[in-house]
């Protein structure tokens, strides 16, 4: 049986975590930063603790402490995505255990409007001798080709079309954009992307 722990028990993992020390951890110490860090009372940290202890996640030691049993594989559930991700592979992000891919997308976005980045890549592309779309990547060429041919077109029918997360469909316009070659446009009522020169 694959044993899969819901927020609050990640929560008392990593206070457990925290409160490990040489000979183990006592209770009292997980329930203070429990209390403190995500606002659960003693008798859930109490019953938690006793869940994992059911499931062998928490045993007691040979000098009668409790501790945590690295052996134990368990899985969380990634509350962007949903996929299972096992328990040493998730990162706590604000009190909530998600995957190592929906952290890089959160964290690694690429402004749109960034009058600096605009200069920085149209000395490099100058310097590189590069225009058009020279030094692009496939998908690049690919979403660019198909802006011109559309005239205009959402960032949501972009991501669908190519099968690109909104993250990276966003990041994808924001390189063109600073090459230049693409722009923000109102057409009716939504916001399109449109050829720079257009």
């Amino acid at each position: 049986m694959k044993l899969v722990l819901d927020e609050e028990e990640t929560w008392i993992i990593e206070c457990i975590k925290e409160a490990h020390i040489d000979c183990g951890f006592h209770v009292r110490d997980v329930i203070k930063k429990a209390k403190v860090r995500y606002g659960l009372s003693r008798s859930t940290v109490y019953e938690i603790v006793s869940y994992l202890e059911f499931h062998g996640l928490v045993k007691t030691n040979k000098s009668g402490n409790r501790e945590l049993d690295q052996s134990i594989s368990y899985f969380v559930t990634c509350p962007v995505c949903g996929k299972e991700i096992p328990g040493n592979e998730y990162i706590l992000e604000n009190g909530k255990s998600i995957c190592e891919d929906c952290y890089l997308e959160e964290h690694q976005r690429i402004k749109f409007a960034d009058p600096m980045a605009v200069r920085s890549k149209k000395l490099f592309r100058k310097n590189h001798g590069l225009e058009g779309t020279e030094g692009l990547t496939d998908i690049q060429k690919e979403l660019y080709k198909f802006i011109q041919i559309e005239g205009g077109v959402t960032p949501e029918k972009i991501s669908k079309l190519f099968g690109l997360t909104p993250q990276e469909a966003r990041n994808q316009l924001a390189i063109l954009r600073h090459c230049e070659l693409v722009k923000w446009r109102k057409i009716g009522d939504e916001i399109c992307i449109v050829p720079f020169d257009s």
